[in-house]
């Protein structure tokens, strides 16, 4: 009986291919980009929240909103973004409830996205070539939405017989340094589960867990005056020698901590060329070693980057002190995010279960480790104490790119491999 209602949930899901292609191209189509995108006028994650909302109905789920407190990084002790608002960005909960004893599982994934402005391609026109789903979101994540949704038809449509709770968070919030808020909201609104899986990232990669990433923005004073005149401090120049200071001490870094790089995506200064620009302001991300946060539990108490936070700033002070200008100006500093990592372990039942599942849905062998970016799961982990494991499906290098894609072949891999995994988890045959 169970192989029956495994194949049959299979078999669901592959029927279910062209509804779900349709879904990724009707959700790329909305533009959810993250309000601090970078973009102007950038809109949000409503109108695709106001779309899944009523496609989770349609499937049969309890579903609710569940707004981001204004407070919610205080509440659980971090360091996030200031002024941050979250008004008409609720998150989109849905629940479905099946027979007593079984497991309470969380799916959770992100409806916002990064900006557009340097894409190549249509960003909300989302064209099929050559077996790719192209558009903004279509890798990260919204590939990965309509692969949840399809998923969830399969299984209110295969039929077996169940038992547990399934919840599934479309969130907000996410990327462009918002630190997974709206994954937070849902914690702190009392959503729990005994096992988490967040549907972001690459096919081929069970991830078990993720190094943290602290995001940090440098002021750095010259002193601004005319370009004919040799009385003037360039900014820029000044900028230069502090970002090389960063890149040499991610680079020393990196060499001690594998994957651990750091990015300067900011550098802005200068209006005119006529004029030496008098401030330069730098974003900087720099991601940070696990072993960084469990040394700083067991030290300070605290499940952070704070020594990593502490130990840059002094590397930064020392490195800036041997210019003679910004010896006597240093750079200003505002840390505006610390994003905790976190880790299951990979011999977890729940893990194996996922490797398990992939080889049995798809012949693939997945690999278990880290995310190569940081993602939401770190915040359940965080919040909840629960295993968590990210099951993304698309393309490895594309999330956030200028011609952003993904395989349809990577979205009915996936859906089949989560299809056949939530079907044995919530298995009711008696033994």
């Amino acid at each position: 009986m169970r192989e029956m209602a495994e194949q049959a949930v299979l078999k669901r899901v592959q029927a279910l291919e062209p509804w779900m292609v349709g879904l990724a191209q009707e959700l790329i189509a909305i533009p959810t980009v993250n309000p601090y995108s970078g973009d102007r006028d950038a809109p949000g994650e409503a109108a695709g929240q106001a779309w899944i909302a009523e496609r989770l109905k349609e499937l049969g789920g309890h579903v609710r909103c569940v707004p981001v407190p204004s407070d919610i990084y205080a509440r659980y002790g971090l360091i996030g973004p200031p002024g941050r608002e979250w008004k008409g960005r609720d998150n989109v909960v849905a629940e479905w409830e099946f027979g007593k004893g079984g497991p309470t599982i969380l799916l959770n994934t992100h409806m916002d996205t990064v900006g557009t402005a340097d894409m190549a391609i249509p960003p909300f026109d989302p064209v099929i070539r050559d077996g790719y789903l192209y558009g903004r979101g279509s890798s990260d994540s919204k590939g990965n939405l309509a692969m949840d949704l399809t998923v969830l038809r399969a299984l209110s449509e295969a039929g077996p017989p169940r038992q547990g709770r399934l919840v599934f968070e479309s969130v907000v919030d996410e990327e462009c340094s918002g630190g997974g808020a709206g994954t937070l909201a849902c914690c702190a609104a009392g959503i729990s589960a005994d096992l988490a899986l967040v549907t972001d990232g690459p096919r081929g990669l069970a991830a078990i867990g993720c190094n943290g990433l602290a995001t940090l923005w440098l002021t750095v004073k010259g002193r601004a005056g005319h370009s004919s005149l040799n009385l003037a401090v360039s900014a820029i120049d000044k900028g230069i020698v502090v970002k090389q200071a960063v890149d040499a001490f991610m680079e020393e870094y990196g060499k001690r901590h594998s994957g651990c790089r750091g990015t300067v995506g900011v550098f802005r200064a200068g209006q005119l060329p006529s004029t030496v620009p008098g401030e330069a302001v730098i974003g900087v991300n720099l991601k940070y070693a696990i072993e960084e946060a469990r040394v700083a539990e067991r030290t300070r108490g605290q499940w952070s980057g704070v020594l990593f936070r502490e130990r840059f700033e002094q590397w930064l002070r020392a490195a800036v002190a041997t210019d003679a200008w910004l010896g006597e100006h240093p750079p200003l500093l505002q840390w505006t995010s610390d994003m905790t990592p976190f880790e299951t372990r990979a011999d977890h039942p729940c893990v194996l279960a996922v490797l398990e599942a992939a080889r049995d849905a798809t012949g693939e062998t997945l690999s278990a480790g880290f995310m190569p970016a940081w993602f939401d799961g770190a915040r359940l982990a965080l919040a909840l104490r629960i295993p968590v494991i990210g099951l993304g499906h698309g393309e490895l290098g594309q999330a956030h790119s200028a011609a952003e894609r993904v395989p349809i072949g990577n979205l009915v891999a996936g859906a089949r491999t989560l299809a056949l995994l939530l079907t044995r988890l919530f298995d009711a045959f008696p033994p």
